[in-house]
C-alpha cells in the first residue's frame, strides 16, 4: 500500500474541495464534501499509480508533510490562487484492493489528545491524518527499508 499527502483545498462558499497530489503532477480530483473528496482522492491516486506501473514509469517517493505542503502551496501560487486557511493536508492510501478506512476507538489521556488536536490544527491536518502520519513515520523509522 502506498500513502501520499494530498492537499484538500476548500472551494468558495462551501462548494466542495479540490484535491491535488503534490508528488504526482497531473493527479487531481474534487468532491462535494470532505468525505467524497477523500474517496475520489483514493480512486485518483490508485488509478495514477496503476497507469504509471503499467507504463513502466518510476513511482515517486512520497514526500514528508512539510515538503508536500510546500509543493502544494507552490502549485496554487503558480495558478495565482490565494492561500485558504481551511486547506488540509492528509495522507491518502492507494491500494489496488481499494481497502476502506477502518474506524477505530482508542484511549489516551486528555492532555495528549489536546496536544494532538493543537498540532493537527497548526499543521492544517485532521486528527486522523496527523495520527496516521506519526504512525507511518514511527514505523518507517523503526524498520528502515
Amino acid at each position: 500500500m502506498f500513502y501520499y499527502f494530498a492537499q484538500f483545498y476548500p472551494q468558495e462558499e462551501g462548494t466542495g474541495y479540490s484535491v491535488i497530489f503534490p508528488d504526482m503532477p497531473g493527479c487531481n480530483t474534487c468532491g462535494d464534501d470532505l468525505q467524497e473528496a477523500m474517496q475520489m482522492a483514493m480512486d485518483a491516486l490508485t488509478g495514477y499509480l496503476e497507469v504509471a506501473k503499467d507504463r513502466g514509469e518510476e513511482i515517486p517517493e512520497p514526500s514528508d508533510y512539510k515538503t508536500a505542503k510546500a509543493k502544494g502551496e507552490a502549485y496554487y501560487a503558480e495558478l495565482d490562487i490565494p492561500p485558504n486557511e481551511g486547506t488540509l493536508y492528509m495522507l491518502v492510501p492507494a491500494d489496488p484492493k481499494q481497502e476502506p478506512f477502518v474506524r477505530l476507538n482508542i484511549s489516551m489521556k486528555p492532555q495528549l489528545l489536546s496536544q494532538i488536536d493543537r498540532m493537527a490544527k497548526e499543521e492544517g491536518m485532521t486528527r486522523s491524518g496527523l495520527l496516521a502520519a506519526a504512525a507511518r513515520q514511527y514505523i518507517n523509522h523503526a524498520n528502515p527499508v
